[in-house]
């Protein structure tokens, strides 16, 4: 739904009018076309955490009747590469989605379009990444913490019947936990958001090249996107 929102809104912006973002679009092409593909994606991305899962409980089991180093030693790397690789499948699930909703592929040719775009600019995908997972984690904390101060100071100075309450320790713990999931889920929406004007970018660029235009004097993109450009221009 976001990732066709602002898939549309990027195609058809330019310098001088801002472009179409809507979100109903997004459910209806969800729905229409695209509902066997986000179907597949969440299909093998449970598939995966089934895997660790069982893991974890055949893991139990095998510690059970053996604590040797070596058996510890697999135990971990076998943990390890699991976790690799739902990492990766969720990374890949996104940029398939964002594929799919740029070109209108299949799920498996849009995740093999979206590996090979992210393999090529591995280096702006790291970075942009990292920096959404920075933002995202900072402002998760942020969130949860005022929120949990403001529930303090609510609890000690406002509230009527202070009797009733031995301590505001738990009320608080309450209330970080449901905000930190809270602000999970719109700070999810910045770091998709950021992943997919990344993907459009390149998308963009491509284009361009396959039609011979000028990558960095093209005024078909949003405004917005003209520093960006420039920094791709002094690399």
């Amino acid at each position: 739904m976001m990732i066709v929102a602002i898939a549309t809104w990027y195609f058809t912006s330019n310098h001088d009018s801002r472009g179409n973002f809507s979100l109903l679009r997004g459910v209806w092409w969800s729905f229409r076309y695209n509902l066997g593909t986000l179907a597949l994606g969440s299909f093998i991305l449970a598939l995966v955490w089934s895997i660790r899962v069982l893991f974890e409980y055949m893991q139990k089991k095998m510690t059970s009747f053996s604590n040797s180093s070596a058996v510890k030693c697999l135990v971990n790397c076998i943990r390890c590469i699991l976790a690799c690789c739902h990492r990766f499948i969720k990374f890949l699930n996104k940029n398939a989605y964002i594929q799919c909703a740029l070109s209108g592929d299949n799920f498996c040719t849009s995740a093999m379009a979206a590996f090979a775009l992210a393999l090529k600019n591995a280096g702006s995908f790291v970075i942009t990444n990292g920096v959404g997972s920075l933002i995202g984690f900072l402002g998760k904390v942020t969130i949860s913490v005022l929120n949990t101060v403001i529930g303090y100071l609510l609890v000690e100075f406002i509230m009527l019947d202070k009797d009733a309450l031995e301590s505001p320790v738990i009320p608080c713990i309450v209330i970080f936990i449901l905000s930190y999931i809270m602000a999970n889920q719109v700070m999810s929406v910045y770091q998709m958001t950021s992943l997919t004007i990344l993907q459009c970018l390149y998308a963009d660029v491509d284009i361009c090249n396959q039609k011979g235009l000028d990558v960095y004097e093209s005024k078909w993109r949003p405004k917005e996107m003209e520093e960006v450009v420039n920094m791709l221009k002094k690399k």
